[in-house]
């Protein structure tokens, strides 16, 4: 998908989750039937491609006369479909490999990583040592408004992302860059993040009653919750529209 359209599709999906779930109150379909409805399709559709990469990479020992030729396609094939679907690959292919560029892919891939990790805390009663001592190493940087703390990752991938914007732009510009590149995954990506910083930086959203919430849907014992604005729905509403697409593009 192009840039203006793709910009649009994600802009559309904001505001549908916030009619959504701040003007029409859908709490439950927003906060418990979209994001059950997300990890079902997610995880249907990564193990169909995992067993459609397993079948097509399968040739005839008769047609290979190789032993090791179908193993080593099989394993690069699935070496790959983890890539695009686990670590985002796709989001650079439209950029020429540069030493900047290996830096950044390192930056954004390295932030991402301790994202995840950091928002396990989210969805375990009893959270890990070593994810308390991560999370105390990525909030180093310390300022006085809006919060009082500031995660180091949060900066480092919106910078990483505002570089590959402004690569892909210049590289479209020059028409350097494949017609069929798809700018959708980096606008979810990108409203998914600026969600979850709005909503934790700026807007303060009780990080206690998130907790309960996302615990609640893991237990399979989900609930309503009303006390957070619907920043927290539009964000839930991107990061799903990101796993989903992850497994049908």
């Amino acid at each position: 998908m192009k840039v203006w359209p793709s910009l649009l599709t994600v802009a559309i999906l904001a505001i549908i989750a916030w009619l959504g779930a701040g003007v029409l109150r859908l709490y439950a379909v927003f906060g418990i039937g979209i994001p059950y409805l997300a990890f079902i399709i997610f995880a249907i559709g990564f193990v169909n491609r995992l067993l459609k990469s397993g079948r097509s990479s399968r040739p005839s020992m008769a047609a290979t006369g190789d032993r090791g030729g179908p193993e080593n396609s099989s394993a690069r094939r699935w070496r790959r479909l983890f890539r695009e679907i686990l670590f985002f690959r796709f989001f650079f292919d439209g950029l020429n490999v540069t030493k900047w560029l290996w830096l950044v892919s390192f930056i954004f891939y390295g932030s991402l990583l301790v994202i995840a990790l950091r928002h396990l805390r989210l969805f375990l009663n009893r959270v890990p040592a070593w994810i308390q001592g991560l999370t105390s190493l990525d909030s180093l940087t310390q300022i006085g408004f809006p919060h009082t703390f500031v995660y180091i990752t949060d900066i480092l991938i919106l910078l990483a992302l505002a570089y590959a914007f402004v690569r892909l732009f210049l590289a479209a510009s020059v028409k350097e860059m494949s017609p069929a590149f798809d700018w959708l995954p980096l606008f979810l990506l990108l409203g998914s993040v600026l969600s979850g910083i709005v909503m934790y930086y700026f807007l303060k959203v009780d990080i206690v009653s998130v907790k309960e919430f996302t615990v609640g849907l893991v237990t399979l014992k989900p609930f309503i919750l009303r006390s957070v604005g619907s920043i927290f729905y539009v964000h839930i509403f991107l990061v799903s529209s990101m796993f989903v697409y992850l497994v049908l593009e």
